[in-house]
């Protein structure tokens, strides 16, 4: 019997090199240099023995250029970037690599990649494609959770801010613990007043549990009922009610909070222990100012975000402290600006001032540090943007926005394929898809110049959200440089309407690697809906500048 055909045996080099070629210069990997870089690195390293070299931080330094103070627990490009090539590999050998003589594989837990002959792979074993499943039933494992919107049961139906605000609250808190996935809001809250049964919803959102419920304001006194439901079962788990005053609300959060850890027997580390507790103002006065903001903010017209700026300023005003709401506040002074409906620079300029007070105030709020880093991004502080969206994804790994920041970071940096990474990661706690969502996908589908798929995603988006503006500007951009020219047209036609007619408004370009931005202004150029100055300030101007 041939050696190679043996268990356990390790086919001959010339035989390795062969393959691994063959596999490098495959569909999956020939439009990825980072992993054809990384895979090659392991090989060479596995056949050289140098198998106790292969730590995460090794590879950061020698292989994706981080300097010596490289920490892999805070910065995660070694993990995204093996976590990218085992899913490479499964698709690769689960198309035209199963008839390779030699396989590669790349265990989890290590970074040793298994060379071995392909015979020798028992069928349990062979790496395979299999049929997408349905959510509930890929994630049948997990503790998974979703809070759906709150019943408003006050006589005052213009209450239903307070209502969203508390279960914004109930879902934040949740999802910062790391025994548990909560599905983000913009999934949750379509489920407003459905007609879907507990198990529909459970199943289109790919949880166990649903977590439903109502709010009664009668002056200052609070109400707060809540249910657990097993969602395959429709079966109630737990139920509860919370009776409070109005200034206790911050407490009755965190006890209905810690009431749901318990019925879904989570064990909290010491670090989410603390988390309670710390809800950032003794205000109420502020907070609720807070709570109509944001309900503003949701609504993405310029009407409700100028009405937001108001709330958010005011919250400020009522308690300086307030990092949550400097920081909505420095989101909305940028977007107002971003979307040229108060093009003022001092917008853009404030936004930065609150951003950075509101990380001095607390550090350790996901939402924080990834404003900070979208404030950054617009003020080309590439270093700075990176770090402050990593942080907020360190700090909570279930957070759905914060996936979708770093990934528009990373994007327009030039970093596609990590991107590419955050922003499909960010889909399983977001079942639902949205304008922004497909905004981001697209954009690392462009940078990574995989053309039709940026399309595809720019085309999504404008069908998903009409009069979302950033979606038609990139489909148009990306049209052109495929030389489409009808479609450019037509695109350009859709984004003027919903425009105006205003071209003072054509949105501005956020790219942090300069060769993405002149080619991006180029083409806006060409496909006239931009003009010579369509960048805020010239590429390489301090930040400062204007």
């Amino acid at each position: 019997m041939d050696d190679r055909n043996q268990k356990g045996a390790v086919p001959d080099q010339a035989l390795v090199h062969e393959c691994l070629e063959r596999l490098l210069s495959s569909p999956p990997f020939e439009k990825s240099p980072r992993q054809q870089d990384l895979l090659r690195y392991l090989v060479k390293e596995t056949l050289a023995g140098n198998a106790e070299r292969l730590k995460g931080y090794t590879l950061g330094v020698e292989l994706f250029g981080r300097g010596v103070d490289f920490d892999p627990t805070t910065d995660a490009i070694v993990r995204v970037e093996v976590g990218r090539l085992r899913t490479k590999l499964r698709e690769y050998y689960g198309s035209n690599g199963n008839v390779d003589a030699v396989v590669f594989a790349l265990p989890k837990g290590g970074y040793v990649i298994d060379i071995h002959a392909s015979g020798n792979r028992r069928s349990s074993e062979r790496p395979v494609i299999t049929t997408p499943k349905s959510a509930d039933k890929l994630f049948e494992q997990e503790i998974s959770l979703a809070v759906l919107p709150f019943a408003n049961l006050s006589a005052n139906p213009e209450q239903e801010y307070f209502v969203d605000g508390i279960v914004d609250n109930l879902i934040f808190e949740l999802s910062q613990l790391s025994g548990l996935l909560v599905i983000s809001r913009q999934s949750s809250f379509r489920y407003r007043n459905s007609d879907k049964s507990s198990q529909e919803i459970g199943g289109l959102l790919g949880v166990r549990y649903l977590l439903e419920g109502n709010i009664q304001l009668s002056e200052k006194r609070v109400r707060v009922t809540v249910r657990l439901i097993e969602a395959q079962t429709s079966a109630s788990v737990w139920a509860d009610r919370y009776d409070g005053n109005l200034q206790e609300i911050f407490a009755l959060q965190d006890e209905i909070t810690l009431s749901i850890v318990k019925q879904l027997q989570i064990k909290l580390s010491p670090a989410e222990a603390q988390l309670f507790g710390h809800e950032g103002t003794e205000s109420i006065e502020a907070h609720d100012e807070l709570l109509r903001g944001i309900a503003c903010h949701w609504k993405y017209a310029p009407k409700f975000v100028a009405e937001a700026r108001a709330h958010f300023t005011k919250a400020v005003e009522l308690d300086p402290n307030y990092a949550s709401a400097h920081a909505w506040l420095a989101r909305t002074l940028l977007f107002l600006w971003v979307m040229r409906w108060e093009p003022d620079e001092a917008l853009y300029q404030d936004a930065l001032v609150h951003a950075k007070k509101a990380a001095a105030i607390n550090s350790r709020l996901p939402y924080v540090q990834s404003i900070l880093g979208w404030t950054h991004l617009w003020h080309r502080n590439r270093d700075e943007c990176i770090a402050a969206c990593r942080q907020a994804v360190a700090i909570d790994p279930n957070n759905f926005e914060a996936y979708i920041f770093l990934s528009m970071s990373l994007s327009c940096a030039g970093f596609g394929e990590e991107a590419l990474y955050y922003i499909e990661k960010a889909q399983r706690m977001n079942p639902h898809s949205s304008p922004f969502y497909e905004y981001t996908l697209g954009l690392a589908h462009y940078v990574l110049k995989d053309y039709e798929k940026a399309i595809a995603t720019f085309k999504r988006g404008c069908e998903i959200g009409a009069t979302f503006p950033p979606n038609f500007v990139y489909l148009c951009v990306t049209y052109q440089q495929m030389g489409l020219k009808a479609e450019t047209l037509a695109t350009r036609h859709a984004y003027f309407a919903i425009l105006g007619g205003d071209t003072s408004k054509i949105l501005l370009s956020p790219w942090l690697e300069k060769n993405l931005h002149d080619q991006f202004v180029r083409l806006m150029v060409e496909a006239g809906i931009g003009y010579s100055g369509t960048s805020y300030r010239p590429f390489d101007a301090p930040a400062g500048a204007q």
